[in-house]
């Protein structure tokens, strides 16, 4: 595995290959654990069931995950965990993410969202992300959070949700200092059918799909937020042709993007591919995070 180090504007894919395994799709992600473990992982603290929400008939709420003895009024980063599924605080899959950011020194987020399928559930999801990065920003001192290192963290259909962290200039909550995204849905192009005015279409595709959400951005002339993305070979056509075309937007408008390809990694890789491969990007994912989030 190559040994890299992300510069203000580099581009580094990397490209990995294994021995074909036999990919458990048919395990309970609920019950399912990231297969990368360090040790003292089990010993973070957790501050759980935090309502950050209360304006839902049932309240939004988040899990905490906070390195053991962080003394009081310290400061840490924090990777928000945004899933493709509404509650799964409780999965061991985001169990474990929890306390693999907090063995890395830093505080792990799950929270809870409306993200029901459909546009209305894309835009319910992204209300709820970006009420808990307001959250994070006026209370996440209790939770030894510094909203000024804040890096969201989206996964398969959560991917969509990338977006939120894309904003210039439209969220009253904290800047986000970098994006990482595993398998992640991040090109809406062929999911707006529905809207049937062009000119609406775009601004539902600028507000909401990555791709679109990236060149508005930069368009605006703000400074572009680094990316991390994992892509798995044997994904689907439309998760990873999404990818694609969000990378090729990146090298084009300059955006400091980090790429992984797992040829032979399925979706989910990070908890059904229990191989060197997974295990070498995400520990290449959290010190990617650790080296974005390490200065003010």
């Amino acid at each position: 595995m190559p040994i890299f180090r992300t510069q203000p504007v580099l581009t580094i894919i990397l490209l990995i290959t294994s021995i074909p395994g036999a990919a458990q799709q048919n395990r309970d992600p609920a019950k399912t654990p990231v297969v990368y473990t360090v040790p003292g992982m089990t010993r973070a603290v957790v501050r759980a069931n935090v309502v950050f929400d209360n304006s839902q008939t049932t309240p939004l709420a988040l899990d905490a995950y906070l390195p053991p003895g962080l003394g009081k009024g310290e400061r840490r980063p924090a990777i928000v965990f945004i899933s493709g599924a509404e509650r799964v605080r409780q999965w061991l899959w985001f169990v474990t993410w929890g306390q693999l950011a907090a063995a890395h020194g830093m505080i792990g987020i799950v929270p809870d969202k409306r993200y029901q399928r459909g546009l209305d559930g894309l835009r319910n999801g992204a209300a709820d992300t970006e009420k808990l990065l307001a959250f994070l920003r006026t209370e996440g001192d209790s939770l030894g959070v510094d909203p000024s290192r804040i890096c969201l963290w989206t996964f398969s259909a959560g991917g969509r949700l990338t977006s939120v962290g894309l904003q210039s200039e439209k969220r009253n909550g904290p800047d986000v200092r970098c994006l990482v995204s595993f398998y992640g849905v991040l090109d809406m192009s062929g999911e707006v059918s529905s809207i049937t005015n062009e000119a609406e279409r775009e601004a539902f595709l600028k507000r909401y799909s990555p791709v679109q959400a990236l060149e508005s951005l930069i368009a605006s002339g703000a400074k572009p937020t680094p990316v991390f993305l994992a892509r798995a070979g044997k994904d689907v056509a439309f998760i990873n042709n999404g990818i694609d075309r969000f990378v090729a937007t990146g090298l084009r408008l300059n955006v400091p993007i980090t790429v992984m390809n797992y040829a032979d990694g399925d979706h989910g890789f990070d908890g059904f591919n229990d191989t060197p491969e997974s295990r070498a990007i995400i520990k290449a994912a959290l010190l990617w995070v650790q080296e974005q989030t390490s200065g003010r």
